[in-house]
């Protein structure tokens, strides 16, 4: 379990992780979420100490980061793909890792097998795709079997045997018991894998729930219905505090469930032809939550040079 506590990080007086106090639970996958310059990878570099915190601090199970004698294996982290020797081969910069943690024989052939890269453990990392640089960091992240594993946008580059290998690979390690955090503006694939929801934004903590919670507590959630007399049931249900949005062919729902609505249409004789909820996706849950809350816009860059 992680507990971020008070975690607050300033650059030249801007504050660009606010008070953080977050806890990352162990048997879920956590998807955390925020748009760009909203301080979601100065947080995962603070929870590996690759940057200092202002003031706050990071716990793992109640102990510190620098506290760890050997931190490879309670902590694996994939931060940046490209920080790795190209010139060595795949098998050479696990090697490179097992040998200086003192590792088990054997962990760098499970996770060649593992990463899918066991026919290419001979070629030199510069030869390989961004996809295939992916695998290598996630390989070298899970080396030591560690309790918790960081992934900061582990689905660039990947192709889509390599995403639906990643995404079962993620709900396993949950399985087995272990603290899992994905970061990744893909949130078709967050929402494919995750199981809880952290979203932050100007480096304050917009959300933390699970996508259940969430779907229940947005705006954008609704019972969609269709029925013989649109005009009757839309009176009704206003009668009983609904809020109505009349669409082409149907009624679009909010403040009342499917089973209120069924039961209200019956007592009225109503014939109904489509009565179903409605649940955004995540990207429609996040667009809601940072509404408002985006350092960096489309708009921001007329006028900008592209290389600029």
């Amino acid at each position: 379990m992680i507990q971020l506590n008070n975690l607050t990080k300033k650059y030249d007086g801007k504050t660009v992780v606010d008070h953080l106090d977050v806890t990352f639970k162990p048997g879920v996958v956590t998807g955390f979420l925020g748009p760009n310059g909203s301080g979601k990878s100065t947080t995962m570099k603070m929870m590996i100490s690759l940057v200092r915190p202002t003031f706050g601090d990071v716990s793992f199970d109640g102990e510190t980061y620098a506290s760890f004698t050997r931190p490879i294996q309670k902590i694996g982290a994939l931060i940046d793909p490209a920080a790795m020797d190209v010139n060595l081969t795949a098998r050479q910069h696990l090697n490179l890792i097992s040998t200086a943690a003192n590792l088990e024989k054997g962990r760098v052939e499970k996770l060649l097998n593992k990463a899918g890269l066991a026919k290419v453990q001979n070629h030199k990392i510069k030869s390989f795709s961004l996809g295939m640089k992916q695998r290598l960091g996630v390989a070298s992240a899970l080396l030591s079997d560690p309790d918790t594993i960081i992934f900061d946008e582990p689905f660039n580059g990947l192709d889509v045997d390599g995403i639906k290998w990643l995404r079962t690979l993620l709900k396993q390690l949950a399985e087995e018991g272990k603290t899992v955090i994905v970061s990744s503006h893909l949130m078709s694939e967050i929402e494919a894998v995750a199981d809880r929801i952290i979203i932050i934004a100007q480096g304050k903590l917009l959300a933390d729930m699970t996508v259940e919670e969430m779907n229940q507590k947005s705006l954008s959630s609704y019972v969609y219905v269709e029925a013989d007399d649109l005009a009757e049931i839309a009176q009704v249900l206003k009668e009983h505090h609904a809020d109505v949005i009349q669409l082409n062919e149907g009624l679009e729902v909010r403040h009342l469930n499917a089973k209120e609505i069924g039961r209200l249409a019956h007592e009225h004789r109503i014939a109904l032809h489509q009565l179903k909820n409605v649940q955004p996706t995540l990207e429609h849950l996040f667009t809601e939550i940072t509404e408002g809350k985006v350092d960096y816009k489309a708009s921001d860059l007329e006028g900008v040079d592209e290389n600029g």
